[in-house]
């Protein structure tokens, strides 16, 4: 039987958005904010992040990035990127990230390594849309078109156009939000283990080998 992952409901969830929360680390009001949560590090693709971000902000100012996080990338996404409308929050745990997550308008993980991508799942339990790739586990975490959106790996363009698509309509990002915390409500840790509890016995298990 495969043990499937499962989600905190509780210490994800929607109640925990703080349309004031990012405000500490320098979020304009009224933007439209996107959240990335995970090791900054360049195997997750955070160099596309950056630069379809730039990209999208060209045609649509009013979007800012903040990234949760710490790892080797840091030093120089930093530098690259400080004063151009993204924020750096370091690592974040319990309330706070809970928060963070919560008060995000979209979830963005470029990441086309990852086998599943945990974050994605516990974006979606609190309620926010995410944007993933089309390569590794995330995009099995969304339903594309109704929980999310699914870009082409390490394409910035492609990338781009999604982050323009869901920042320019705030009825679609609500939807998208809705749909992602309903689908997780069926992925409890309660549900996984029941998966378990609930399997056929594997044949001759149990049994005494001696006779």
């Amino acid at each position: 039987a495969i043990f499937p992952r499962g989600i905190d409901s509780a210490a994800f969830s929607p109640s925990w958005r703080d349309p004031a929360f990012f405000s500490r680390f320098g979020a304009s009001e009224g933007s439209v904010r996107l959240v990335y949560v995970g090791r900054v590090s360049r195997e997750k693709d955070l160099d596309v992040l950056a630069e379809a971000f730039l990209a999208a902000r060209t045609e649509c100012p009013g979007i800012e990035l903040f990234i949760v996080g710490d790892g080797p990338y840091l030093g120089e996404l930093t530098l690259e990127m400080s004063g151009r409308g993204c924020h750096f929050c370091g690592i974040l745990r319990g309330d706070d990230l809970s928060r963070a997550y919560a008060s995000a308008d979209i979830f963005v993980f470029p990441s086309t390594t990852d086998t599943f991508g945990n974050v994605v799942l516990e974006a979606a339990s609190s309620g926010v849309p995410s944007i993933v790739t089309d390569m590794g586990g995330p995009m099995e975490i969304i339903e594309p078109g109704v929980s999310g959106v699914v870009a082409r790996g390490r394409d910035v363009g492609s990338f781009a156009e999604a982050i323009l698509l869901m920042a320019r309509d705030a009825s679609m990002r609500t939807g998208m939000g809705e749909a992602a915390r309903r689908r997780t409500l069926e992925r409890t840790w309660e549900k996984a283990f029941d998966t378990i509890w609930n399997a056929a016995p594997v044949p001759g298990a149990g049994t005494d080998a001696a006779g």
